[in-house]
C-alpha cells in the first residue's frame, strides 16, 4: 500500500472526469487517488469571474499533508501545479503537457485565436463563458487517428471555461504589471521530485517550450513522439500512465 495521496488536476474546459480512468487505475494499485474538479467546472456551474488563482486555492485546500502528496496536472492544470508548489512543498509532481511556467508563445496564442476568431472574441473580449467548438477540439486536443468515441465523449463532457482564466493564460508571457505569474525563487525551495512530459505531436505546447520550466524546477523530462495534447484521455493514455507510475515508484520508494 502506497501511503501517498495523488490528486489529478485537469486542464481548461475539462473536469475530474478527464482523469477518471487514471485515478481508478492508481487506486487499484494501492494509491489514495482522486481526480479534482476545479471550481466552475462542474455540470451547470458558472465559471465567469474565476481565475487561475481560484483554481490554485482549490487545489491547496484539497491537500492535507503536502509531504505525502503527489500532484498530477494536465495542460492548464500543470501550470496550476507549478503555482501550488510556491506554497506547498509536496512530495512529487507530474506535469503532462503543461502550460509553460512563463506562458504560451506568441505563435501558439495567434494560432489558437485564428482557429475560431468568433469564439476567441466572444470569450476573451466580451467575457462570455464558452465551450470549445468541435473543429477546435479535433485540431488541438486529438490526433487524426484518435477513436471517434473518445472525441465524442470528451466533447459531451467538456464545459465552458472562465474567460478570466483564459485571459490570464494568454497573458502569462506578456510583460504586464499585476499579471499572474510563477515566482522562480519560491519554486527553488519547493523540494520534492518533479517530472514533465511533453510530446512532439502536441499542437498546443511543444517539448522545447517546456525545457525552461523543467530547468527552473530541476525536473526530469520525458519527450513523447506522436501523442496529441489530450493523450491522458486517449487510448494511448494507459502507456503514459504506466510510465508515470514507474517513475513515482522509483522516486518515492
Amino acid at each position: 500500500m502506497w501511503n501517498y495521496d495523488i490528486f489529478f488536476i485537469h486542464g481548461a474546459w475539462a473536469g475530474g472526469w478527464f482523469f477518471r480512468r487514471w485515478s481508478a487505475a492508481f487506486a487499484s494499485e494501492g494509491w489514495s487517488a482522486r481526480a479534482i474538479t476545479l471550481p466552475g467546472h462542474g455540470p451547470g456551474e458558472d465559471p465567469r469571474g474565476l481565475g487561475l488563482l481560484d483554481y490554485v486555492e482549490a487545489v491547496e485546500e484539497a491537500v492535507w499533508r503536502p509531504e505525502r502528496t503527489v500532484l498530477v496536472g494536465h495542460s492548464m492544470g500543470g501550470w496550476v501545479v507549478m503555482k501550488v508548489m510556491e506554497r506547498l512543498p509536496v512530495a512529487a509532481t507530474v506535469m503532462l503537457s503543461p502550460v509553460p511556467a512563463y506562458g504560451l508563445t506568441f505563435g501558439v496564442n495567434t494560432s489558437l485565436t485564428m482557429l475560431s476568431p468568433s469564439t476567441a472574441f466572444r470569450s476573451i473580449v466580451l467575457g462570455k463563458a464558452l465551450g470549445l467548438p468541435e473543429k477546435v477540439v479535433r485540431k488541438i486536443c486529438f490526433a487524426s487517428d484518435t477513436e471517434e468515441i473518445t472525441i465524442k465523449r470528451f466533447i459531451d463532457n467538456s464545459v465552458p471555461e472562465s474567460p478570466t482564466a483564459l485571459r490570464q493564460i494568454l497573458r502569462l508571457g506578456w510583460k504586464l504589471p499585476g499579471k499572474v505569474k510563477i515566482k522562480p525563487k519560491k519554486l527553488a525551495k519547493s523540494g520534492g521530485r518533479h517530472l514533465i512530459i511533453g510530446s512532439d505531436a502536441d499542437f498546443f505546447v511543444k517539448p522545447v517550450e517546456l525545457e525552461e520550466s523543467a530547468k527552473m524546477l530541476g525536473a526530469s523530462m520525458v519527450r513523447l513522439k506522436s501523442y496529441p495534447h489530450c493523450y491522458p484521455y486517449t487510448e494511448q493514455g494507459p502507456g503514459v500512465r504506466a510510465l508515470v507510475q514507474e517513475w513515482l515508484e522509483k522516486n518515492l520508494g
